[in-house]
């Protein structure tokens, strides 16, 4: 599949059948450490974890994070993210444009995982739950957590539409040289 293609496919997959054979989890972290990065500064971590503890209370803290906005329901949902999958957090160094470069390493990972037949589903995580769970990967205080991905073979087809709604139409998102100027 050309990159185009895996742009084009790409889509959030929530559930899994199985997790990814190390051997491919591996290359796909090495697509995410081929990321841009500021002045090639490569300010990524990736930890791989395989701890089910560990997997169990960071679906726990997403649970809980999700369920201030969406109840029972939402927090099923995100819990069951960490099921029959391979999960990988991302890290990245404090200060400067490291938030950037992890994200982009992030992307590349989706992106081969795609290529690949391979689905993913990245977690954000903010205040209390993020810093529990930089606490349980015990992330050193000169670094924080970025996003934790899920990636899996999709249970099921891979969907061909997009999950929540419609995309904006092409190039409603356009302006030129000044916010608002469609040009």
């Amino acid at each position: 599949m050309d990159v185009w293609e895996a742009i084009e496919k790409r889509r959030t997959i929530r559930a899994f059948k199985s997790g990814v054979p190390m051997p491919m989890l591996r290359r796909l972290i090495r697509a995410g450490s081929r990321a841009p990065s500021a002045s090639n500064s490569q300010p990524w971590e990736f930890i791989i974890i395989e701890d089910r503890k560990i997997i169990e209370e960071i679906a726990e803290q997403k649970g809980k994070l999700e369920g201030l906005r969406g109840g029972r329901r939402r927090i099923a949902i995100e819990k069951g993210l960490y099921d029959n999958s391979s999960i990988v957090a991302i890290c990245h160094r404090k200060g400067g444009f490291g938030s950037a470069g992890a994200w982009m390493a992030a992307e590349n990972m989706a992106l081969a995982a795609t290529g690949e037949g391979i689905g993913c589903v990245m977690s954000v995580f903010g205040g209390e739950y993020k810093e529990a769970v930089e606490k349980l990967l015990k992330i050193p205080d000169t670094h924080e957590l970025a996003t934790v991905m899920a990636l899996g073979i999709p249970e099921g087809d891979w969907p061909t539409e997009r999950a929540v709604g419609e995309d904006r139409p092409d190039f409603s998102w356009l302006h030129f040289n000044t916010f608002g100027n469609p040009g």
